[in-house]
């Protein structure tokens, strides 16, 4: 066995372990819920409803991990960047009007990129949907979009990175929200770099700035 084959099966066998792990916790709290609901029949509806949340957080570290472990596909669709970015939008303002947050896109000139339309959404939706989590609660918190030439901005005006956080950029299941999955930037990564694009953190703190740009 070559050398860096082993060192792929070693990262492999690192990242499911700490799939492992991440899965284990809302299995735990999921069964503690159920086992209420039948023990107090009164209040088996609150229970199941805090087990359906843990579904959901089940559900995302799996479609974030299969996002990271999906080959690319044929990257032969040539499409306007302002696209993927402005039907990010339609998503997060939604979210942003919901929490009070200011929210603005500002198209300029796009360019073409060759790739996936929907990979690039979903690449701007998980950085734009991290800096809402940031936001919440927050006096004057804003969100903004910007698509330049040949660059896509995403800034919002939140406390910034966690230092932790900013020294593990990147890496999947770092996050220092209880109910996060840290998988919300390495799936931006990889779905960026579907499109030829690289994720560069501009701006750590005060605020956060991610830049998208032609790699």
């Amino acid at each position: 066995m070559k050398q860096d084959d082993t060192w792929r099966l070693a990262e492999l066998g690192q990242r499911a372990a700490e799939l492992v792990h991440q899965l284990r916790q809302p299995l735990f709290t999921i069964r503690g819920f159920v086992q209420l609901a039948e023990k107090d029949p009164n209040a088996a509806a609150q229970h199941l409803l805090a087990a359906r949340e843990q579904l959901d957080v089940l559900e995302a570290l799996v479609n974030g991990w299969a996002e990271l472990s999906r080959a690319p596909g044929a990257t032969d669709v040539f499409f306007d960047a302002r696209a993927p970015a402005e039907g990010a939008a339609v998503v997060l303002r939604h979210r942003a009007q919901s929490l009070g947050v200011q929210f603005d896109l500002a198209s300029g000139r796009g360019w073409l990129v060759r790739g996936s339309p929907q990979a690039l959404q979903q690449a701007i939706v998980n950085l734009g949907q991290n800096a809402l989590d940031a936001l919440r609660g927050r006096d004057d918190a804003s969100l903004s979009i910007r698509v330049e030439d040949e660059l896509i901005v995403i800034e919002d005006n939140g406390p910034g990175l966690a230092p932790e956080v900013e020294a593990q950029l990147f890496q999947p299941f770092v996050t220092t929200r209880a109910e996060g999955t840290g998988l919300g930037l390495p799936v931006a990564r990889a779905m960026a770099a579907r499109c030829g694009l690289s994720v560069e953190l501009a701006r750590a703190r005060p605020g956060v700035a991610w830049v998208l740009r032609v790699a």
